[in-house]
């Protein structure tokens, strides 16, 4: 599959400059470390998750003067406790910051679902317009209502999309050492059909790190593309030591799980593999940047989507660290994904199942992930 990749490099330099005016550029300052960012297209209505706080800004970068910041923590909690806190029966809570995990704006019903590291990863819903008023919250569901991590250095991805049964939140998140073990997730945003709201909407929309002690995952993204929906994240293996880039695909519509496959996505030159990914956007492509690629590719098409990815390999050894950005083509990761998936199957025959994250059970080729 075709791969283009450009070397990054810090070059420095003297420049002489003339007439240049001073521009003054709008701003907003947190009191506290700044996680994630919305807006809101329609209205150029700017959110902001940081830890402890929540802000709602004008497109302009002002707050909103009725509203002001919203406060989320810190609150009495403890890792190992199951919320609701009783300070009686965890007796090791203390005042702890939340971070916030995800924050993720739902224009069509016209809400923001909002989860941080507090009480298991709990979430809550909020109003779109006014995001200091909290219309969805519950803290006494137990494990069920656990969505991100509880780790604040562990990073969790969400995406929410409409399925035939409603409207859906996709979560990815790596496994803290108090987390639940659990993945990646599909949990509904409604209630019905005996569920509750951020419950799992089957019980089989879920999988579980079988050997959290041998691996851990960083979840750097997730996006839908027609009925698919992708994450990419990082897996850094415990013994050897090792860390690869992993593409997943999952049917959206799948609420088995059957249609789960991964594979690594490996961005290399001549010097080697770069073994790590920083970040990674998907998007379809300008003008500019298709007519570079269509003048030494013949294989893109305008409209396909491509996943642009930051990459770095550390060389021990020289003491350097050296970075790349790669872009491949979703349609060709498509394709290659479906051949692997194809010879999988049939190498082995009847009854091979495939089972991500459990290493001494994959039968058809006896690795967990097929290389791009």
């Amino acid at each position: 599959m075709a791969v283009w990749i450009w070397a990054l490099s810090i070059l420095s330099c003297s420049c002489a400059t003339y007439a240049l005016r001073h521009k003054t550029f709008d701003s907003f300052t947190s009191r506290t470390e700044l996680s994630h960012l919305a807006v809101n297209h329609e209205t150029g209505t700017v959110y902001l998750g940081a830890v402890n706080f929540l802000h709602q800004l004008t497109r302009d970068l002002k707050p909103y003067p009725s509203i002001g910041e919203v406060t989320t923590g810190p609150y009495n909690d403890n890792k190992m406790c199951t919320p609701p806190i009783d300070e009686s029966q965890c007796i090791e809570a203390k005042l702890t910051d939340n971070y916030n995990k995800i924050l993720l704006l739902d224009t069509l019903e016209k809400k923001i679902v909002v989860c941080g590291s507090l009480f298991k990863g709990i979430c809550s819903i909020r109003e779109l317009e006014n995001i200091s008023n909290r219309t969805y919250y519950e803290n006494g569901s137990g494990e069920k209502s656990f969505v991100a991590s509880n780790d604040e250095n562990v990073a969790t991805v969400g995406l929410i999309t409409s399925l035939e049964k409603g409207r859906m939140l996709f979560v990815g998140k790596g496994n803290g050492l108090s987390d639940n073990g659990i993945i990646i997730s599909t949990r509904q945003l409604f209630n019905g059909e005996g569920r509750e709201i951020f419950e799992l909407y089957a019980d089989p929309a879920v999988i579980k790190s079988a050997y959290p002690s041998s691996s851990t995952q960083e979840f750097l993204y997730i996006f839908e593309d027609h009925r698919y929906v992708y994450f990419i994240f990082n897996e850094h293996l415990k013994q050897p030591l090792k860390n690869r880039t992993i593409i997943a695909r999952l049917c959206k519509e799948d609420e088995h799980y059957h249609s789960y496959f991964e594979m690594d996505l490996e961005c290399e030159d001549e010097g080697g593999p770069y073994n790590q990914c920083n970040a990674v956007h998907a998007a379809v492509p300008g003008r500019i940047l298709l007519d570079s690629i269509l003048s030494s590719q013949d294989d893109v098409t305008p409209s396909e989507k491509l996943l642009v990815a930051l990459f770095q390999r550390t060389d021990k050894e020289k003491n350097s660290l050296e970075s790349a950005l790669c872009m491949f083509s979703l349609r060709q990761i498509n394709q290659k994904m479906e051949e692997k998936r194809e010879k999988c199957y049939k190498m082995q025959g009847p009854g091979v199942f495939y089972k991500p994250f459990v290493a001494d059970s994959v039968l058809c080729t006896g690795k967990i992930h097929q290389v791009m």
